[in-house]
């Protein structure tokens, strides 16, 4: 018998379940659901109902944290309410559309009131990268073309850019690095040179590049003076 809710008239999943297999006449039925998602706050369930009009699926949801019955076996209620779905798609019951009365009666309850939270203390702002000290003297803006000529002038077979980042050892050589890795680090172009010049000393002492680069660690060196 239809449920009347808000003046409007809804039948039950059970209803909607017996009147399938009233009907079936003989031929096959079946009702398959599964999760579709689980998480601390909800449970999503789907259900798939085959018969002799086709396949249908339907869809639920419910709140773990939610009053009564749902927050208590929100997995059972979303099932039920899934299948409710996938039956009304199938015609099955569909006094006053696809919801049923056990869905709408879940939906028309209070929701359930959640302990208010204490707010957190906020979180102190993360260090910002380390600056010339007061008073310093601007580098020159020559500072990096100066830099960057050194390096084209004795590793001319490599990216510049790249060489630089190798012979300093920085731990990346992508667009950026030198700034986030060398210039916040309170390291300057005109300071970069003579780790390159060591570099290429050490290199012409007999040394690969990258063992060079590792002889001279220039990043290292830079980032424990504090």
């Amino acid at each position: 018998m239809p449920v009347t809710i808000h003046g409007n008239q809804y039948v039950t999943v059970a209803e909607r379940v017996a009147l399938l297999h009233k009907e079936r006449n003989g031929a096959e039925v079946q009702i398959t659901t599964d999760i579709t998602e689980d998480t601390p706050e909800q449970v999503v369930v789907r259900a798939t109902v085959r018969c002799a009009a086709g396949t249908f699926t339907g869809h639920a949801h419910s709140m773990k944290n939610a009053g009564s019955v749902e927050g208590q076996a929100p997995l059972e209620v979303a099932e039920t309410s899934a299948v409710g779905r996938a039956l009304g798609f199938a015609g099955y019951g569909s006094a006053e559309g696809i919801a049923s009365a056990d869905e709408m009666q879940a939906a028309t309850r209070p929701p359930a009131k959640t302990p208010a939270r204490r707010a957190s203390p906020p979180k102190p702002p993360p260090p910002g990268p380390r600056t010339a000290a007061p008073g310093a003297a601007p580098e020159a803006p020559e500072a990096r073309s100066q830099l960057f000529g050194l390096a084209t002038e004795m590793w001319g077979d490599k990216d510049t850019h790249a060489a630089v980042c190798a012979a300093l050892s920085l731990p990346s050589d992508g667009e950026g690095a030198i700034r986030e890795h060398w210039l916040d680090n309170g390291g300057t172009y005109k300071s970069a040179q003579p780790y390159l010049a060591e570099v290429r000393r050490t290199e012409r002492a007999g040394k690969s590049f990258e063992e060079a680069c590792r002889t001279v660690n220039a990043y290292a060196q830079l980032t424990v003076k504090e």
